[in-house]
């Protein structure tokens, strides 16, 4: 009782040192408020059909340098932007596109058309993953070639650009990026659920390939952590089991044959990885809207994982992430199922909470 009592204490004092920084305890807003310099320029974008507020929903969030980079895949028409910076406008919280508006134009294959997940790495880089397909929960339709897209937030623009044609299918359900910082170079994952694969794409000699990590499924869920000092794992968790498998990334960059999958657990109900810092994975029951946390260090057991946050009623945790320089994760929380199923604005909150 005194541990858990220690535990809540300092959290507590993480999260009033972050709030002083500069953000309150939570960021909390409805849809996507726009911002933009004048009110005319709004009720523009609302004319022409480029921006439906109540259509902008919110998967991840990011932090560098203090300021939040949230990402809005295009399940509807009206959504702007798919990448946007945080801001404070006349109401409160309010959504700027990333790097610009026109970086997200629909049909022009050199910007983004869909960004389904991203990944920021520890030199302040945005790597986009673009599916290349919009509107997926209406009517979707192609506009570009799915595609890789590496926004530095210094500069403000984008780096470099990786075409994924060679490595996907017709059926291809791209869903997860992450970017592993080795010797050789860059080395980027992509889950890829309709074939049980991840693709890897070595950014220096720019050499692909899809590996098959598992049975085809429907929701593929990748994360990536360390194991000891410089060796790194991919983490896996597939929608229709509850089974935590483990791939060893030197395989992969070794570009060997076959790889072995180290199976951790097999739960009786499915786990969502929602992201991971060096040695934790954060995760959720799919029935549940809880946040866990593990220690990869651990073997995994129900007594092993720390419940750090509650979503609260009708809200389901989306995203975990980690402040590069400070201990503190940010908890994006929404209420996609009931505006999705009722037709209402999607209610955002962002959490600010110690880390362990």
């Amino acid at each position: 009782m005194i541990y858990k009592f220690g535990i809540r204490l300092f959290l507590a004092s993480v999260l009033f040192r972050y709030c002083e920084a500069g953000f309150p305890r939570n960021l909390a807003w409805t849809g996507g408020p726009v911002h933009t310099e004048c009110e005319h320029s709004a009720k523009t974008l609302i004319s022409s059909g480029q921006y439906i507020k109540d259509n902008v929903v919110a998967t991840k969030a990011v932090t560098f340098n203090d300021d939040v980079y949230i990402l809005t895949p295009r399940f509807k028409s009206g959504v702007l932007s798919t990448i946007w910076l945080i801001v404070r406008g006349r109401r409160c919280v309010e959504l700027q596109p990333f790097p610009e508006q026109h970086s997200h134009s629909l049909g022009d294959c050199n910007q983004i058309q869909n960004a389904i997940d991203f990944y920021l790495d520890y030199l302040g880089n945005l790597w986009i993953l673009d599916s290349g397909i919009v509107e997926t929960s209406e009517h979707p339709r192609c506009t570009c070639r799915p595609k890789v897209v590496v926004l530095s937030i210094l500069l403000k623009k984008f780096t470099k650009q990786i075409q994924l044609s060679g490595l996907v299918v017709q059926t291809s359900n791209l869903q997860n990026i992450v970017v592993e910082h080795a010797f050789g170079g860059p080395f980027v994952y992509i889950s890829d659920a309709s074939r049980g694969a991840i693709l890897v794409h070595d950014a220096s000699s720019g050499e692909q390939r899809a590996v098959l990590a598992c049975a085809p499924t429907l929701g593929l869920h990748m994360a990536l952590v360390k194991k000891g000092l410089v060796q790194s794992v991919l983490v896996l968790t597939r929608m229709q089991d509850g089974r935590v498998l483990e791939v060893n990334t030197n395989a992969l960059k070794r570009k060997e044959a076959g790889i072995a999958l180290r199976v951790y657990s097999d739960n009786s109900t499915p786990l969502i990885i929602l992201g991971a810092d060096t040695y934790h994975l954060y995760l959720r029951h799919a029935t549940c809207a809880d946040v866990l946390s593990w220690d990869t260090r651990e073997h995994i057991n129900s007594s092993l994982l720390m419940n750090i946050h509650s979503a609260g009623p009708r809200m389901i945790p989306t995203s975990v992430t980690a402040h590069p320089l400070k201990p503190v994760l940010l908890i994006l929380d929404n209420n996609y199922v009931d505006a999705t199923f009722n037709k209402m604005a999607t209610y955002h909150r962002i959490t600010f909470v110690g880390q362990l």
